[in-house]
């Protein structure tokens, strides 16, 4: 094992990610994950595939998956946040889908990177983080993204997913119908916010219609429409009056 990828440190950010979920909503409902640490390949009843060789978790036996020779290199390339945010990701799955609203596909990965992102925000106000941290977790997920974007294991684009950390670490993780989460900025001599690569174009208050979606101009057609139903059901009743009438005068 190398010193920047230990178990001793998997089981402190273990700690923290079970504080974490209980800030969040029906966190302290939720039993936390089995966290499985492996070389190789692993096997479990719980997961589709016949044998786990990267970072999984699987929802039937509620465990995160995680192959200790692929934090290692994380580690040697990204830093040891890095590699331990990949930790925060996975569990990330197992509080969506204990929630039960866990995001199909790749909306469902981006998710779990920003909860990641959230719980890099917690653990930096609990004061566990060191400078250059944060960093080390962005640039992590930035390269684990992929542009095959019609693949059915599409995760997310490097962007996408750089960005999706960056949202959960500034605005906090939250699923849809669930209030806004607290956050509070970092103390001055606490690690820097990192700086985005790209800005977020914010959003206009009053922003202006878009064209394709204004409201069409009214039309006299559904008048017309009115006027000639009146007029066909009158001449019906007027066709039903006039066979009663003669069925009347048959009769007598």
């Amino acid at each position: 094992m190398q010193g920047a990828w230990d178990l001793r440190h998997a089981a402190a950010v273990e700690d923290l990610l079970i504080e974490y979920i209980q800030t969040l909503p029906y966190g302290r409902r939720i039993k936390p994950p089995r966290l499985f640490f492996f070389e190789g390949k692993a096997y479990s009843r719980g997961c589709p595939n016949p044998g786990i060789d990267a970072p999984a978790y699987c929802p039937a036996d509620h465990t995160v998956y995680l192959e200790l020779g692929l934090g290692n290199q994380v580690a040697q390339r990204y830093g040891d946040f890095g590699a331990l945010s990949i930790i925060a990701h996975e569990f990330g799955h197992a509080y969506m889908f204990k929630r039960k609203q866990h995001p199909v596909g790749k909306e469902g990965e981006l998710a779990a990177d920003a909860f990641a992102g959230g719980f890099a925000r917690f653990a930096e106000m609990k004061g566990a983080l060191e400078a250059g941290d944060v960093e080390e977790a962005l640039d992590t997920f930035e390269s684990v993204g992929d542009y095959q974007v019609y693949h059915h294991d599409h995760h997310g684009t490097p962007t996408e997913r750089r960005k999706a950390f960056e949202d959960g670490y500034l605005q906090g993780f939250r699923l849809p119908g669930d209030s806004a989460p607290r956050t509070s900025e970092p103390t001055d001599t606490g690690p820097a916010k990192p700086s985005p690569r790209a800005p977020v174009t914010p959003i206009p208050a009053n922003p202006a219609p878009d064209p394709q979606f204004e409201r069409p101009p009214a039309s006299a057609a559904p008048f017309v429409g009115l006027f000639l139903g009146v007029g066909l059901m009158i001449a019906m009743l007027a066709g039903v009056f006039a066979m009663l009438t003669r069925a009347r005068e048959d009769k007598w």
